[in-house]
């Protein structure tokens, strides 16, 4: 009997702790099972690249804390200080700002699809166009004889480069209003994605000054206007660029910003030499051409100097010596001035900085004090002198009739 009873606790005591070892074993396991589901998720998150691939993980997650949800107790237990609860916040945080990068990136491909887009039409519109320069400039090589023919074929070569010129300065507003307010953070991010880029916007912009400084230093027989019309784009581009530049080259050229910024300003700098060998030239030759010689030039303050000088000398010549030769300079210098230079050039020479509003005014102002001096003061004797004289022969044939009738 003893023996029988012994057996039966020792049957009951192994039957107990083996219970306890499943239980042991079955907490460590959801233990451990939780562990491996938190870090595979975790790892999921980190390599997510698409919303698809969140909406999946977002279901995992939910997941997660409903099967575990009743062993937070034990959980916590394992992984303290942590806790469960600790560990799916966690995982919720990581998925909010995986959600936010990947939004970001999203939005950035959109970015920069649509801007390869852009570029793809930009490249190909400019290259209609420096095709159709190059066309007709064989055509107005090859039509040399024939005079009207050669007229309109310059006016359409001219219109196409002012046609270009404006397609090109609307290409680099576009990317001014699309990157001046792109945050830092934001500008990193472009810059990692610019690579994927079929061409590089800043390299756009270099390529298309080289182009322009080419250009300036190969034309030698453009007009005055045209070479300030020139002088205006190159005006508006600096200006474009200083408000640009430093941002486009740092979404754009991240490697080595300040060096690609400085190569574009070079350019710059190399295409306004280019125009400044030509336009002053052609500005004096087109007052020599309407018989007004001004001082030799080489600048826009020259330039105002030379008129400044010209007007000045003029009007104390006609002060001096008062002749019709003087009112007659003052008519020509006034006609070419009012109907020529202000009237045909002024917007340009305004926006190419060739002369102010102020300068301007300055020798309108000149021009007044010319035309008062120009009137030559001899006219006025010359028509007294007639008037005394009309009066003194009515005088005389009034005598002369009046004595007859006092002698009857």
């Amino acid at each position: 009997m003893n023996k029988t009873l012994s057996t039966f606790i020792a049957m009951l005591l192994i039957a107990v702790s083996t219970t306890t070892v499943e239980a042991q074993q079955s907490d460590y396991e959801i233990q451990q099972e939780f562990r491996a589901e938190y870090s595979q998720i975790v790892e999921w998150i980190d390599n997510a690249v698409s919303s698809d691939d969140l909406e999946e993980i977002s279901n995992q997650i939910d997941e997660l804390e409903a099967n575990y949800s009743e062993h937070a107790d034990i959980i916590s237990a394992a992984i303290n200080p942590d806790t469960y609860e600790s560990r799916i916040n966690d995982l919720r945080a990581r998925f909010g700002a995986a959600q936010e990068n990947i939004a970001t990136i999203e939005e950035l491909n959109e970015r920069i699809a649509e801007l390869n887009a852009d570029l793809d039409e930009f490249r190909d519109r400019l290259a209609g166009m420096d095709e159709r320069s190059e066309a007709l400039q064989r055509e107005i090589r090859d039509s040399q004889a024939n005079e009207r023919r050669l007229s309109n074929l310059v006016r359409q070569y001219r219109e196409n480069i002012q046609e270009r010129d404006r397609f090109v300065g609307r290409f680099l507003e576009d990317l001014l209003n699309r990157y001046e307010s792109v945050d830092a953070a934001t500008a990193d991010e472009i810059a990692d994605q610019a690579e994927r880029l079929d061409d590089n916007p800043v390299d756009l912009v270099r390529t298309i000054l080289g182009e322009y400084v080419n250009y300036a230093n190969q034309q030698t027989d453009l007009t005055a206007p045209e070479y300030m019309s020139m002088k205006a784009q190159h005006v508006y581009f600096t200006q474009l660029w200083d408000q640009i530049g430093e941002r486009l080259t740092e979404v754009f050229d991240a490697d080595e910003p300040v060096q690609s910024y400085q190569e574009v300003r070079d350019l710059l700098a190399n295409w306004n030499s280019a125009i400044d060998n030509r336009i002053w030239g052609a500005i004096s030759s087109a007052f020599a051409d309407n018989n007004i010689d001004l001082d030799n030039f080489t600048s826009a303050n020259a330039f105002y100097n030379a008129l400044q000088s010209y007007v000045s000398s003029s009007i104390e010549a006609s002060r001096e010596q008062n002749r019709e030769e003087d009112l007659e300079r003052f008519q020509s210098f006034s006609d070419y001035w009012n109907n020529t230079v202000k009237a045909n050039w002024g917007e340009t020479m305004i926006a190419g900085e060739v002369l102010s509003y102020s300068q301007l005014a300055s020798i309108d102002g000149q021009l007044g004090e010319w035309n008062v001096a120009a009137v030559p003061t001899s006219n006025l004797m010359l028509i007294l002198f007639l008037i005394s004289i009309a009066v003194i022969i009515g005088l005389i044939v009034a005598l002369v009739r009046k004595k007859p009738s006092a002698g009857k």
